[in-house]
């Protein structure tokens, strides 16, 4: 631990802070005292707490740390994301990181080695079913904890939810652990941080990475022409490291298929380019969208011990929103595009034939004014279903309006008793739904500690 430098906060909220246990691209982590006894504390750099993108990250690192197994990771205890320092206190892992360890006692070997692999694969598998990419997997973020590896710095991590995100113009992550699939324009999901893991293994082996040093460039064409240096592993990690650190990402182990091989509970993995003689021999694809491209000269490049991002993700307008979807969710989408697809053709109906008496002119203007208001319902609709609570809303609103110009026109057309259901019972119970829907929806959230 070091103290604190002038400038810096003694405390934060509820929790003094006792002076600095490091410093990153995104923020300063901070040792602290509270409630729960020592915390550390990430608070944002004050040069982006006015950047709407770095705290949106901020803001994401916290929900995606919600979503992991506590036993992997950090477990949260409080937050304050709405001040103008940002900042998460999270619970403290006394012991070094993995990259301390080894540059201050030597490479692990033997049993701490195996130890090592198994309890980083065993997070590596709990953060990929929980739906999230670390993609910045790396010695200096696997802190050594005394009941074992705990994984750190999600800064920079993608929820999956289905989809996977191509970064252009972006260099995320550390040169040195990052697969080359990270440099390019291309897809970056799991395989990403199965490569880490590789890398990841031979530092912690040898103290060196397995593609050595030096710029950027120079690194990824050795990841492309060359091979990896795992000389100093031991022999029955050497396999699996080796195929963690294929150049094609359909090659890797999943991260469940890497613990189990490291548990002796499943067949051999093949690399590519060799053959067992069975159906599921993994062979290299010469596919040209599975090709690595050398990065553009010009584009940044990050320091060997830190992570920077360069630009915005050309994904990040189209992930999914933070509402879960529920039952109550999917019920009432369902009602409320019934009643949208009734309004419609009953202005088909009634646009069909003559128009000759009041009453008519009336329940055809009645119909496109439901017609105008379904159309809304439907990209309401397709909002709340990608996760947007905004689009649970826009329905609750126009359901409102829907009953107040049904009621304003009473005078003017007479209600039916299937009307009547139609347009109150209906509302009603869309609405009741979609509350029910965001309150049982919404992602839990630690306990908020104000300034």
């Amino acid at each position: 631990m070091l103290p604190l430098e002038p400038g810096d906060p003694d405390r934060l909220g509820d929790y003094p802070l006792l002076g600095r246990l490091g410093e990153g691209g995104q923020g300063t982590v901070f040792l602290g005292e509270g409630p729960q006894g020592r915390v550390a504390v990430k608070l944002l750099h004050a040069r982006l707490s006015h950047d709407p993108i770095a705290r949106a990250r901020f803001v994401r690192e916290l929900t995606t740390i919600e979503r992991i197994a506590g036993f992997c990771t950090a477990r949260v205890h409080a937050a304050d994301l709405d001040g103008d320092r940002p900042y998460i206190v999270s619970e403290y892992v006394p012991g070094p990181s993995l990259q301390q360890l080894v540059r201050e006692e030597g490479p692990r070997s033997d049993g701490a080695l195996m130890r090592l692999a198994v309890g980083t694969a065993t997070a590596l598998t709990a953060i990929h079913q929980a739906g999230v990419v670390h993609r910045d997997f790396k010695p200096p973020n696997v802190l050594m904890g005394s009941d074992g590896p705990r994984v750190i710095d999600f800064g920079i991590a993608k929820a999956l939810d289905g989809v996977e995100h191509t970064m252009t113009g972006q260099l995320v992550g550390t040169p040195a652990y990052m697969a080359p699939e990270q440099f390019t324009e291309y897809v970056v999901g799991p395989p990403c941080d199965l490569f880490a893991w590789g890398s990841t293994m031979v530092f912690a082996a040898t103290g060196r990475t397995p593609f050595g040093t030096g710029d950027v460039y120079a690194m990824l064409n050795r990841m492309r022409s060359g091979e990896p240096d795992v000389s100093g592993l031991p022999e029955e990690l050497v396999p699996l490291v080796l195929a963690c650190l294929s150049k094609d990402p359909a090659a890797r182990p999943t991260a469940d298929e890497l613990l189990w091989r490291l548990l002796g509970e499943r067949p051999e993995i093949t690399l590519p380019g060799t053959s067992m003689g069975g159906e599921d021999d993994v062979t290299s694809v010469d596919d040209p969208s599975t090709r690595i491209e050398p990065v553009p000269f010009g584009t940044p490049v990050t320091d060997m011990d830190r992570t920077e991002d360069f630009g915005r993700p050309t994904g990040e307008g189209t992930k999914r929103g933070t509402l879960r979807r529920t039952v109550p969710l999917f019920l009432g989408l369902a009602l409320v595009l019934l009643v949208s697809l009734l309004d419609m053709a009953s202005l088909s109906v009634l646009s069909s034939g003559a128009v000759t008496e009041l009453r008519q002119q009336w329940a055809l203007v009645l119909s496109l004014v439901y017609t105008s208001l379904a159309v809304i319902t439907l990209f309401g609709a397709a909002a709340a279903w990608r996760g947007f609570a905004s689009g649970v809303w826009t329905i609750i609103v126009v359901r409102i309006v829907r009953v107040s110009v049904w009621v304003a026109t009473l005078g003017q057309v007479p209600p039916r008793t299937e009307t009547v259901v139609l347009q109150v019972l209906s509302p009603l119970l869309v609405i009741g739904l979609l509350l029910l829907a965001l309150a049982r929806g919404r992602p839990k959230r630690p306990v908020t500690s104000g300034q």
